[in-house]
């Protein structure tokens, strides 16, 4: 009977995983949005890391493993399979970006909207996957 609840402690160490890929995605997001305004304000900031593919990639090598682990735990604890779908379509979105800069088929502007789409979905689905496992201890 033990095994059925989870302690105090498995919990605040799942919401962590949710709580961190939103700060993750939420550092995405920014990054995406104020990159192209310096870029315009200033020719240097460019030539900083946060342009370099290297960090996208640093970024999104960090973002699918925290996501998919904590949609995992979440939905084990409340299988709710509703924020799955902006959380999915999300970790879409931001790989897609991912690779078609890479691969040099969008341009940086494009990778960026879809980076920033992406990581609104994302955030929206950390947040459902919250919210439903605070819901799920209620019952």
């Amino acid at each position: 009977m033990a095994a059925v609840f989870e302690t105090d402690k498995q919990k605040a160490r799942d919401h962590a995983f949710d709580r961190a890929a939103i700060c993750v995605s939420g550092l995405c997001l920014v990054q995406c949005l104020l990159l192209p305004i310096l870029v315009v304000v200033t020719p240097l900031a460019s030539v900083g890391f946060l342009g370099e593919e290297w960090f996208h990639m640093a970024l999104l090598l960090v973002v699918l493993p925290l996501s998919l682990l904590a949609f995992a735990l979440g939905f084990r604890q409340h299988r709710n399979p509703t924020m799955l779908i902006p959380g999915g379509l999300g970790l879409l979105l931001v790989a897609l970006a991912a690779a078609a800069e890479i691969s040099h088929i969008a341009s940086h502007w494009q990778a960026a909207l879809l980076t920033s789409l992406g990581g609104l979905l994302l955030i929206t689905g950390h947040w459902l996957n919250l919210r439903y496992r605070r819901l799920a201890c209620l019952r």
